[in-house]
């Protein structure tokens, strides 16, 4: 974790930023918190194959294809979307791990995703297999308890550098970061607010997914909290596009990461959370420091790489080197 002094300036507020996309390198990312919990399960249940679901692009589906091969299992996974012209990204790195892969029409994985499942459960069993699933994003109260050992090594990193945030931001889509973050401060009683950014869903629809996720935890851990719908902090009308869309908005904000602080963002995740943090920063809506959870999201870059090139050029007739 560190600060970033380049932006804290441009921006004018006091931002950090916790360097969870050095996770690893192909297995990078906040889903690798989850998958440490979520495929410990797997195992001590005896299964072979995991079953997990997401986008084409998808960032979770990635990391689990390649910490399954590490566990020495299988995996299955169920992509929205249909199979795009060139291999590339995340899809890439699936197929290079060897991960079994059906795509899905929008219509199939909105509106009949457990019949999808459990057809992929049944073709696993009918083999000889003993599957597992991870929902999407890894986001349950499994899963979300990488996040509650991500908060209290937070903590204690905030204390040795004597820092005293007031919030901590992610990006969220399938709610288990936030969840799990917010668990972990209550559990500590740590006087600080998590905030995320939706990417996927409005604000209403985010919070509840990221409360009963945490209703889940309250009751697995069986401790004495309470979590209402007010409790969950989510910055709506970032969503730009929608999911796993992007424009020049998310594209500048990326540049500027790139330029002043050397750190690479996503365009589906990160980038939205960071175009957030600079309005809500420059608009005065976040006094006090702010720790930006960066998730990782690296390779969902590439397929961007048009829009991002356009963008790009702009940046380049500006710079004064250039002339």
């Amino acid at each position: 974790m560190h600060r970033l002094d380049r932006l804290s300036e441009l921006w004018g507020g006091e931002i950090w930023i916790k360097r969870d996309d050095l996770t690893g390198s192909g297995l990078s990312g906040n889903k690798v918190r989850k998958l440490e919990y979520l495929l410990a399960d797997a195992l001590t249940r005896g299964a072979d194959t995991v079953i997990t679901c997401g986008g084409v692009q998808s960032n979770h589906c990635r990391a689990t294809a390649l910490a399954a091969v590490q566990s020495r299992l299988k995996c299955s996974l169920l992509l929205r979307g249909t199979p795009p012209p060139e291999l590339e990204g995340n899809l890439f790195l699936d197929r290079l791990a060897g991960a079994e892969i059906r795509f899905l029409s929008e219509d199939r994985y909105y509106n009949h995703l457990d019949e999808e499942l459990q057809q992929t459960i049944e073709a696993i069993k009918s083999r000889g297999g003993i599957p597992y699933i991870i929902p999407e994003g890894g986001s349950n109260h499994i899963g979300a308890q990488g996040y509650v050992q991500a908060a209290a090594e937070l903590r204690g990193q905030c204390d040795q550098l004597g820092l005293q945030p007031k919030r901590i931001i992610c990006a969220t889509g399938s709610g288990g970061t936030h969840a799990g973050l917010w668990f972990g401060v209550k559990s500590l009683n740590w006087d600080v607010e998590v905030w995320s950014v939706s990417v996927s869903y409005k604000r209403e629809e985010t919070a509840s997914l990221i409360r009963n996720i945490i209703l889940n935890m309250i009751t697995n851990a069986k401790v004495p909290l309470t979590c209402s719908l007010e409790d969950i902090i989510v910055l709506d009308g970032y969503r730009g596009l929608g999911y796993a869309k992007a424009d020049e908005r998310e594209f500048k904000v990326i540049i500027e990461m790139a330029r002043k602080e050397g750190i690479i963002l996503d365009p589906v995740y990160t980038g939205k959370a960071a175009r957030a943090i600079k309005e809500e920063t420059q608009a005065g809506r976040m006094p006090g420091t702010t720790i930006f959870c960066h998730t990782g999201g690296v390779f969902g870059l590439f397929p961007f790489r048009r829009g991002l090139e356009a963008e790009l050029k702009k940046a380049v007739s500006k710079d004064s080197f250039n002339k």
